[in-house]
């Protein structure tokens, strides 16, 4: 049976906080910089680059935005500039972690080796009970589909159940979270638009 990795041990493998660093040294930012175009404190910016803190997704976000590259950039081992697909086999999905923002999470990236692709395809699973958090919101588009259990979304003011082949596609500019049982796996994929 394979190991379960804890959430710090897939941060360190992705490095997101020195891809940061690497691509704000490459512009030629300093952290006051990119705290004034991102709004985050160089504190938060300080801690994120040292991988201290997991940046939730849509933190992330507007810091790749930044940078101007695409979310997916953080969660590749190597990019690929050339290759004009990625293939991730049966079970191969790199977990990523997003546990300040969902803590009952695993998502795992379905297209990691992909350099500079526009959509993000995860394979979310519900380790525990997910009670609903704070709303999220960011620039760009979602699709869900339900592939085990059921699901309800709150957007904005709308509460959506969802089951088993259920689908949904949405604005991610709308304020959005989730609600669902353990055991609960479905698609997301997320698409930034420019």
């Amino acid at each position: 049976m394979r190991r379960k990795r804890e959430a710090s041990e897939v941060l360190k493998e992705l490095n997101i906080g020195g891809k940061i660093r690497e691509l704000r040294l490459k512009k030629g930012y300093t952290l006051k910089d990119l705290s004034k175009i991102t709004g985050f404190s160089t504190a938060l910016l300080s801690q994120i680059e040292n991988n201290v803190v997991s940046p939730p997704i849509s933190t992330l976000w507007k810091i790749a935005e930044a940078l101007e590259v695409k979310i997916g950039y953080f969660f590749q081992e190597t990019p690929e500039e050339g290759v004009d697909y990625t293939l991730v086999r049966k079970g191969q999905g790199k977990p990523v972690s997003r546990r300040e923002t969902y803590p009952n999470v695993t998502f795992y990236s379905l297209a990691f080796g992909k350099f500079n692709r526009k959509m993000d395809p995860f394979l979310v699973v519900l380790d525990k009970d997910e009670k609903g958090m704070v709303p999220i919101s960011h620039e760009g588009e979602e699709f869900l589909y339900i592939l085990e259990g059921n699901l309800k979304l709150v957007l904005g003011n709308t509460e959506l159940e969802l089951e088993s082949g259920d689908s949904v596609y949405y604005d991610s500019r709308v304020p959005h979270y989730i609600e669902g049982k353990r055991g609960t796996k479905f698609l997301a994929v997320v698409l930034k638009v420019e």
